[in-house]
């Protein structure tokens, strides 16, 4: 609710920001009657963006700044695993050479749609899909994986073997994988495992733990890894 408040006083003083709220507020209202998995937002927006005066439960400029997100994407072709409203997306958007998303609730893909027309970024690209159903027949430069190797709504069919092995099909050799944690109290003592699993199938390049941003985004364990040949 404090969020929801906080960005309302601010359209008073960003009326042109109007339009585009209403059509994310119409996707929120749609996703709460006919989408029947776990809510991530709790109501509002999981993601915040600033660029568009929207607060979420996650800090994405925060999130973006810790990782150096902006220097380790600039210039190549990147694929977001469960891109939400694909609001971190669109934060790197201008440094990228191109940015895809893909999310299974189409409500949210619908959300980054608004938000990209609405900033006129013309190099970005979200789809409705599944990470098990999801093809390509291009490789990326970086592949992002954040808090999507298993889920909370139960979507998420594949073991973790084999998310890891097609998050590295996706990629070229020297190609970049950045993975974030869920929370710790969510991943646990299977975070090791995990980690394990990149280790053999890329090398690891940077490992360590997150302390920026808002509750959600605090203690959750960041790695940047590499294709090998």
């Amino acid at each position: 609710m404090l969020n929801r408040y906080h960005d309302y006083l601010n359209l008073g003083r960003h009326p042109e920001l109007l339009p585009l709220h209403r059509a994310l507020n119409e996707q929120l209202v749609a996703s709460a009657r006919e989408w029947s998995s776990y809510d991530y937002g709790e109501g509002y927006f999981y993601q915040s963006f600033p660029q568009i005066g929207v607060s979420g439960l996650r800090d994405t400029a925060a999130r973006v700044a810790a990782m150096g997100l902006r220097e380790k994407l600039a210039g190549r072709r990147v694929l977001e695993i469960g891109c939400n409203s694909g609001f971190l997306g669109l934060s790197v958007a201008d440094v990228a050479r191109e940015v895809t998303g893909f999310d299974i609730n189409p409500y949210l893909v619908r959300m980054a749609c608004e938000a990209a027309m609405w900033l006129g970024t013309d190099n970005t690209r979200f789809d409705v899909s599944s990470f098990e159903d999801f093809t390509s027949d291009q490789a990326y430069d970086a592949v992002l994986s954040f808090a999507n190797h298993h889920t909370y709504d139960g979507n998420t069919r594949q073991d973790l073997e084999t998310y890891f092995r097609k998050c590295r099909d996706l990629l070229p050799p020297g190609g970049l994988f950045l993975f974030e944690s869920h929370a710790p109290d969510h991943e646990g003592e299977g975070l090791a495992g995990v980690i394990e699993i990149i280790g053999r199938l890329f090398t690891i390049r940077e490992r360590r733990v997150l302390n920026v941003g808002s509750f959600l985004d605090r203690g959750r364990t960041f790695v940047v890894a590499e294709r090998s040949a």
